[in-house]
């Protein structure tokens, strides 16, 4: 059983193994210093002597702006559900939810270029942006701080309510500081996810080049995700591609090290 168990187990481990390999192998030719600082050949077009470091700071600002969103609005739904909700309230919340982290990503940006973009006059910008990535990572967010908040021990928060403490008071000294480790677990998780989002931000937020950074939370910014999309079709370009590549692994880098530090806190807490 455990050899059957380890032979359907492998391609799960290798094929994801094999597939960052081959990534990092394509990216090979473009990975030098001149990736992040930008280079002044002129026969590089199309965005492909860009530094780079305009898209990661365009993609950081995205995740933060959209995390500070999210989180009082997961910290409320957590704190309705674990202090006023009764039995059939919870199901609802549980079960909105998953209905909202099932809901295709490329919806949310569709919704939020009619809604943000056309309709309140946003136009492509930061903001609408983080409003639709703080919207798609809220679910994921809220369902972590909530099983955060259920893994107190009961007697703990009967016994805080027992001397009279409120509910904020609750909040502060008993439950942030059991819950803080996964909490800030789940605060990664959804980072990474926020990072990992392109179709969303290509409908609402980003431009291909010529901002720097942006002048207002209503301008326009550009990002990892949307530079390797339009970078990957100029198949003509060679350069282009390899660049393509090289920024995917940069992407993948920031997604990897935040999905990392998520995995050993949640190991450190475990212990």
């Amino acid at each position: 059983m455990k050899i059957l168990l380890w032979f359907l187990a492998l391609p799960a481990l290798l094929l994801p193994a094999f597939a960052l390999l081959y990534i990092v192998y394509q990216a090979l030719p473009a990975l030098d210093w001149s990736l992040f600082v930008g280079t002044q050949d002129t026969k590089l077009h199309f965005g492909a002597n860009q530094a780079l470091w305009q898209q990661i700071s365009g993609s950081l600002l995205m995740m933060l702006l959209a995390c500070a969103l999210a989180s009082p609005i997961a910290m409320s739904i957590a704190l309705f559900h674990q202090l006023l909700a009764g039995p059939r309230q919870k199901l609802f919340i549980h079960a909105l939810l998953q209905v909202l982290q099932g809901i295709p990503p490329i919806v949310y940006g569709l919704c939020g270029l009619v809604l943000l973009v056309h309709l309140l006059h946003w136009g492509i910008s930061l903001a609408a942006g983080a409003v639709i990535l703080a919207i798609i990572i809220l679910p994921l967010l809220s369902s972590n701080t909530i099983h955060a908040l259920e893994r107190i021990p009961d007697e703990q928060t009967e016994s805080a309510l027992a001397l009279g403490l409120t509910p904020f008071q609750l909040l502060i000294r008993v439950w942030l500081p059991n819950a803080w480790s996964s909490m800030l677990t789940g605060l990664l998780l959804s980072m990474a996810r926020a990072l990992s989002e392109t179709a969303p931000i290509l409908f609402t937020a980003t431009v291909f080049s010529g901002v720097v950074w942006p002048d207002s939370i209503f301008s326009p910014v550009t990002s990892l995700q949307t530079h390797i999309f339009y970078l990957a079709q100029e198949g003509y370009n060679q350069h282009a591609i390899d660049v393509a590549w090289a920024s995917a692994v940069v992407l993948l880098g920031l997604v990897l090290s935040f999905s990392l530090c998520a995995f050993f806190l949640r190991r450190f807490e475990d212990h």
